[in-house]
């Protein structure tokens, strides 16, 4: 029995039941394993659409996962792991000619199934002990995105272009892997953003090949939609090691770099649930192999099961 004082539950104003909801699901869960308020990280993403935890990830980890991102990016790899770079698409690492890895907007694509660093931050405790309460079901790593320098994109939400079979079950986690300076083009971010309205593609909520309006029509809504109701830009500097969740709505995008040189080395994941992502997007009709991490999942890399686990911890 919650000793809490507050109004009572029966006279609430419709709005103030949301927080009503959240104080009855906490008196009725055990937090004595968590090392963080959940009454307070799920009320600050109720109202502001994200929550960050200071210092959750262990620099040893983070380390051992710098030293894999050294190996893909050396150039002289023979890895199968896919990157996106521009000017040059997709390609995987192996494919790529040297000037490539001298782009700054790159991003490699799910290195995590190579290392075990990765796996460790994707499926961290604080990361399947809080969207699990966020999402009430097993949490499941769709994917991950490792960038070095700015990605300078635009303003937008996640869920038109990372879908799940649920769209609302979507998250994002944001890990930095070294100390974020201002001048390096650090993540911004829309606080309570996750609650305007959808933009419509031209053809529903995605961005599909069928699509009659593009991103830069999408960037310009959600910016006259947050203007609209007074919401302000504020952008994320963080230490080595804290990590940032964000609602698959929020608005976010990567600052421009005042010093185009300097690093924001960084590593997201997004997540949805076994319930909604029952199957791997790189090979939906296959069975996935589940590996399992702090009762979270992630899915072994159909497509380059060979470099599974090639970097360990």
């Amino acid at each position: 029995m919650s000793s809490r004082q507050d109004f009572s539950s029966e006279t609430l104003p419709w709005l103030d039941r949301h927080i009503a909801e959240i104080d009855a699901y906490v008196d009725q869960t055990n937090t004595s394993q968590l090392n963080f308020d959940l009454r307070e990280k799920l009320l600050h993403w109720l109202r502001f659409g994200y929550v960050i935890f200071e210092g959750a990830i262990e620099h040893s980890v983070i380390d051992a996962y710098t030293k894999n991102i050294d190996v893909i990016l050396s150039g002289r790899s023979d890895s199968g792991v896919r990157l996106r770079i521009e000017g040059f698409g997709v390609s995987d690492a192996r494919s790529l000619p040297d000037e490539a890895f001298s782009v700054k907007h790159l991003r490699i694509m799910d290195l995590h199934n190579l290392s075990m660093a990765g796996k460790m931050m994707s499926l961290h405790r604080v990361a399947t002990d809080f969207l699990g309460h966020i999402f009430k079901d097993t949490v499941v790593a769709m994917q991950s995105l490792t960038f070095v320098h700015s990605t300078e994109q635009h303003s937008h939400q996640d869920f038109p272009y990372v879908v799940s079979g649920i769209p609302s079950h979507l998250a994002a986690s944001w890990i930095a892997l070294e100390d974020v300076h201002p001048d390096a083009g650090p993540l911004f971010y829309m606080p309570g953003s996750h609650m305007v309205n959808k933009f419509n593609w031209g053809n529903g909520l995605f961005l599909t090949p069928d699509s009659s309006r593009d991103e830069l029509d999408f960037a310009k809504y959600l910016e006259q939609k947050c203007l609209e109701v007074g919401l302000k830009r504020e952008t994320f500097c963080p230490k080595k090691g804290d990590i940032l969740f964000w609602h698959a709505g929020l608005v976010h995008g990567g600052s421009q770099a005042v010093q185009p040189e300097m690093t924001r080395k960084s590593y997201v994941t997004h997540y949805s649930t076994k319930s909604a992502y029952p199957r791997d997007r790189r090979a939906p009709e296959a069975e996935p192999v589940y590996f399992e991490i702090n009762n979270g999942l992630l899915y072994l890399d159909p497509l380059n099961p060979e470099e599974e686990n090639r970097f360990t911890f």
